[in-house]
């Protein structure tokens, strides 16, 4: 009973003093979408993945490549296919959350062209795979 005893308290302080993982930083972007506080007629939209902005600044297509109307018809497909994937359970630690968008709201160009480039930047930075993604906008 002493050998169990001091074996199991040996097994304790072993396993306490192991290393542990630390905590990674994020590996996946977080989207986050609200009307701004000064205008009730504005959205806006928040990506929490640092690389986002730079990506938007640097590789995105220009905004003279779209129309409002396009971006809305594609953003209605990428984000039903994004919504789909979160309520089915698929990779549920990248895609924590559903993205809430109403096709009939005016959002206005500026933020159907950042959601639009929010999907781009899953595809190129995390080979994400939209069907409703241009083909330039793929990365294979």
């Amino acid at each position: 009973m002493k050998n169990l005893l001091a074996l199991a308290l040996l097994s304790l302080l072993v396993w306490s003093c192991t290393a542990r993982p630390k905590a990674k930083a994020q590996d996946h972007p977080t989207v986050a979408t609200q009307k701004k506080t000064d205008s009730a007629d504005e959205w806006e939209i928040t990506v929490f993945d640092t690389d986002y902005e730079n990506f938007v600044a640097t590789r995105a297509q220009p905004k003279s490549m779209f129309t409002e109307s396009s971006l809305k018809s594609r953003n209605s497909i990428l984000v039903s296919e994004w919504n789909s994937r979160f309520y089915s359970g698929a990779n549920p630690n990248f895609y924590e959350v559903a993205i809430d968008y109403d096709q009939r709201e005016n959002y206005g160009f500026e933020f159907e062209y950042r959601l639009y480039q929010f999907f781009a930047y899953c595809n190129w930075k995390y080979g994400v795979r939209f069907a409703g993604l241009r083909g330039t906008d793929r990365i294979k």
